[in-house]
């Protein structure tokens, strides 16, 4: 999140007080083995939001991410099936080696890549409509940021396909505030707090239809 060194450690000592719960995780998977949250199968949210979904999640559900990682583990162990898209052809690779390493065979994961750098056309990309022809009980707005546009437009795409009484997750929402302000869920929550291989706080929000 913004802020100087000392701003951001005093943010992250003051969120550890207020949630002493996450010390032995934060400590865990970030200091003593160093894995990715790849190899611990586990989103790069706030833990909080982590926690929120472990509760909220059923195993009828459908998931649907942009942009692909522990997440795709994670989900793919707790709900009917996951359609994850990949920009990156290295990353694809590594994801699609793990989720077969593990028999995750209800995750349908597709590389479709484009440049970031030069993001013309991306309203017209396979990576932005891959979530059109069904709709999802949760859509995962995550994935590359080389261009900072990338994840509100693919949150308003996908707003069109979150089924009734889904959810939309947005991972590091604090670079999006405006996306709190112009939205049509019916509320909102924010999960701030430390997450698995991060140097410090950061937020998920959650959006409710």
């Amino acid at each position: 999140m913004h802020g100087t060194v000392p701003r951001k450690i005093a943010r992250l000592v003051g969120d550890l007080i207020r949630h002493p719960q996450y010390i032995s995780r934060c400590l865990h998977h970030n200091v003593i083995n160093g894995r990715t949250p790849l190899d611990l199968e586990i989103p790069w949210f706030s833990y909080s939001a982590v926690d929120f979904l472990r509760h909220f999640l059923l195993p009828c559900m459908s998931v649907f991410e942009y942009g692909s990682g522990g997440s795709t583990l994670f989900f793919g162990r707790r709900v009917n099936s996951v359609l994850s898209v990949e920009d990156n052809a290295a990353w694809f690779e590594l994801v699609s080696d793990r989720l077969k390493m593990e028999s995750l065979t209800n995750v349908c994961l597709k590389l479709f890549p484009f440049d970031f750098k030069n993001p013309e056309g991306f309203e017209k990309s396979e990576y932005l409509r891959a979530i059109e022809g069904r709709r999802f009980e949760v859509i995962i707005i995550d994935g590359s940021e080389e261009w900072i546009h990338v994840r509100p437009i693919c949150f308003e795409k996908a707003e069109r396909y979150v089924a009734p009484g889904g959810i939309i997750v947005v991972d590091d929402s604090w670079r999006y505030p405006e996306l709190r302000q112009k939205n049509c869920a019916r509320s909102h929550r924010v999960f701030q707090s430390v997450g698995p291989c991060r140097p410090g706080v950061t937020s998920t929000d959650v959006f409710f239809y």
